[in-house]
């Protein structure tokens, strides 16, 4: 795509100022710790309640619901699971719970009201037991984006997301604000939304720098200075309680470039996310014709970190394909034409977006630990993604493993039933989120195989481990590597390649390999101690079906290890293993 001239192209192009000293504190991700001046349980800005949770992003602090040992840093002792970062945010003087959190704020009569710092406490059956995230501010001037800050669930870290007020509405979240929190500075400051796009703006109480344009405000840090051309001897001082109301994003729709001109890449902003435009698309859809507007370089890279907010719908912008989908955890899921009405999700806006990005975005799962339940609700059950399988939890699972505490996604139904079908991809480490069973276990083909300390110690150490839930990682391990699986130790103790057939471990011949045609299937990977006791089974299991080259006569393994010739038509072809004559012909053959 050639480049386009911007008509913000180089704002503000006074001398740039680049000073180490100046260029560190412009945004307050760049900053350290900043707990502000406020005491434990008194007034709190709303700029201070912000400063104390992207404390916590910065740090990278991980969920726990270990209250005995609760996190500890500047901003005091606090747990750190979602309702325990809402009570740091705040400088409370102990970590409250989702419920009694509302004992110090007061419910606001609409999502309308919500100002940076307040809460979003999720509504179940008559209890607020569920989850709760702190309000960061709209991504958009029409509310249809919040930003939030989460602790969200085991594995993850306090991080910033975007949730669509669609969503927020499904899943019941309710608007609350801390009954001791204040604006912060008003009277002679100008509102920030007021001033001329390319201004330069901060707050009174706070380093951090944002750039005006058309009544937004994106964050500018140090390192966007000189290569940006920003003159920071031009900042405006403006109201804080305003200056942290603005919205964080530029409105959907709106075509962005880097300022600093290093890349001739063109992206469209679409809730808060920036969403790539391929050179055929730039022209064919239509972003030729809408303003291109230079934006502050990190803030570029951020927002193409974003993901979509969950429960937005989206669709080629092209229109040449009638498609629906809708956005979760980054993820575009394909509704069907039954589902579009009958689910509501006709119901909402529809975004067009560049169709290369949807490509990609369709060809993706929701990540692993995303909980899920049907849109249009005939599916009672609920499910936790684990790399790229929708798995089910019981419902004593539910509140037991804390799958209550996190956000719930309604899905097609369609694409959840073909999800629940799928396989957890093998080599993934899963344990019983539980704790009833401390054994760590690798996937191949559908099966748990269990590994040894030593065994996870020396080979699977570097891989991260899933807690799952114990009902559905029960049934994985007791269910037999399936026939026909071709394995090999993933040690590289034993260089042996074998193939299972009714639980042995058969082994293969280089000749056996490519004759039987198993260089066409996938290698899986398994535990040394598991393969050994696999290959050590005397035959496989009654009822296995064989076949060897030697012979056209498909073979069924009974009475614990002989074999007897199955009657045409009584078997399905796809169940025969094919196998070396080797162990056919050790086979006892009887008649009957």
């Amino acid at each position: 795509m050639s480049a386009k001239t911007s008509r913000l192209s180089r704002l503000v192009l006074a001398a740039a100022v680049a000073t180490a000293g100046l260029a560190g504190s412009l945004a307050v991700g760049n900053s350290a710790h900043a707990v502000g001046t406020s005491s434990v349980n008194g007034q709190i800005t709303r700029s201070e309640v912000l400063a104390r949770a992207q404390s916590w992003v910065d740090e990278g602090v991980p969920y726990s619901q270990d209250g005995s040992h609760p996190y500890t840093d500047s901003n005091g002792s606090y747990r750190s699971d979602c309702s325990g970062y809402v009570s740091m945010a705040w400088h409370l003087g102990s970590s409250l719970t989702t419920q009694t959190l509302r004992g110090v704020s007061t419910q606001l009569n609409s999502f309308d009201d919500l100002k940076p710092g307040d809460m979003l406490d999720r509504y179940d059956n008559g209890n607020y037991n569920i989850h709760v995230v702190l309000f960061a501010g709209w991504a958009d001037s029409a509310h249809t984006t919040a930003n939030v800050y989460a602790e969200s669930t085991w594995g993850t870290n306090a991080s910033r997301k975007t949730y669509s007020r669609s969503y927020l509405n499904s899943a019941d979240f309710r608007p609350w604000r801390y009954n001791n929190i204040v604006d912060g500075t008003t009277g002679s400051y100008p509102d920030p939304a007021t001033l001329p796009t390319g201004t330069l703006v901060k707050s009174p109480n706070n380093p951090t720098v944002k750039l005006i344009i058309n009544g937004a405000g994106l964050a500018v840090a140090g390192s966007d200075v000189a290569p940006d051309g920003y003159n920071m001897g031009a900042v405006v001082t403006v109201d804080d309680a305003k200056f942290w109301a603005l919205p964080s994003s530029l409105p959907s729709g709106t075509v962005v470039h880097d300022q600093s001109g290093t890349s001739n890449n063109r992206y469209v902003i679409v809730g808060g996310a920036a969403l790539s435009i391929a050179g055929s698309e730039w022209t064919a859809d239509g972003y030729n014709t809408a303003p291109d507007m230079g934006v502050p370089t990190s803030w570029l890279q951020q927002a193409l970190q974003n993901t979509l907010p969950a429960g937005m719908v989206v669709h080629d912008q092209s229109g040449t394909s009638n498609n629906r989908y809708v956005m979760v955890n980054g993820a575009a899921l394909l509704i069907t034409g039954a589902e579009w009405t009958a689910d509501g999700y006709n119901a909402g806006s529809d975004t067009g977006v560049p169709g290369t990005w949807l490509q990609a975005a369709a060809a993706k799962t929701p990540p692993t630990g995303t909980v899920l339940m049907d849109q249009s609700g005939l599916d009672n059950n609920r499910y936790v993604m684990v790399n790229g399988a929708a798995v089910h939890i019981s419902g004593a699972e539910w509140t037991a493993d804390g799958y209550n505490t996190q956000a719930l996604m309604g899905v097609p139904g369609t694409w959840l039933a073909g999800s629940v079908n799928s396989t957890v991809a093998d080599g993934t480490l899963v344990k019983g989120r539980g704790g009833a069973d401390p054994s760590v276990y690798v996937m191949a083909n559908g099966s748990a195989l269990p590994l040894t300390n030593a065994e996870y110690t020396q080979v699977f150490a570097s891989a991260p481990v899933t807690g799952v839930p114990e009902t559905w990682e029960a049934a994985q391990v007791a269910r037999p590597l399936k026939n026909g699986t071709v394995i090999k130790n993933a040690s590289g103790a034993d260089p042996s390649v074998y193939v299972m057939a009714g639980g042995k471990a058969v082994p293969l011949s280089g000749a056996d390999f490519t004759g039987l045609g198993y260089d066409k299937q996938p290698l899986r990977g398994v535990p040394g101690t598991w393969e050994a006791a696999a290959v050590a089974k005397t035959a496989p299991a009654d009822g296995t079906l064989l076949k060897s080259s030697d012979t056209t006569t498909v073979w069924q393994v009974v009475n614990g290890g002989s074999k007897k010739a199955a009657a045409a038509g009584s078997y399905n072809a796809a169940d025969v293993v094919a196998v070396p004559t080797a162990l056919t012909t050790q086979l006892p053959t009887v008649t009957q």
